[in-house]
């Protein structure tokens, strides 16, 4: 099945204008789950006991969905970014120079492999930067 249809299958027909028109639509999904929570009325499968479960688990959601987003909305600044880099390239630049002396030719290929690892790290720390992307 495509993702792009998906979710709009899952939803009622009398859902999907205001779905579409939500300026959050995460929120509105955990809002429209408590309003049908509590439009089912108690029975014999059915308790206030449920219910108040069920509304609790909507309700760390919506906790969960809000932490979500701080954490999207806050940015790393540019010059924490640059300057981490810069102090990465500067200490990998002297280091070749303190494992010289003890690693003689094999400092190359070392340097290398410690270069290429940190480097990586690096660009894995700017991608978790913004986890939500695509």
């Amino acid at each position: 099945m495509d993702k792009q249809t998906l979710l709009w299958r899952l939803l009622p027909k009398n859902a999907l204008e205001p779905f579409a028109r939500a300026q959050n639509r995460p929120l509105w999904v955990c809002d429209r789950m408590a309003q049908e929570l509590k439009n089912i009325p108690d029975g014999p499968n059915f308790t206030a006991r449920e219910r108040l479960a069920l509304l609790s688990k909507v309700e760390k959601l919506s906790g969960s969905i809000g932490a979500c987003e701080r954490i999207h909305q806050t940015a790393v600044p540019l010059n924490y970014a640059r300057h981490s880099l810069r102090a990465l390239t500067l200490w990998l630049f002297t280091l070749p120079f303190g494992l010289v002396g003890s690693l003689k030719l094999v400092t190359g290929p070392v340097l290398f492999l410690i270069s290429w690892l940190l480097f990586g790290v690096y660009e894995i720390g700017y991608s978790i930067e913004d986890p939500f992307q695509g």
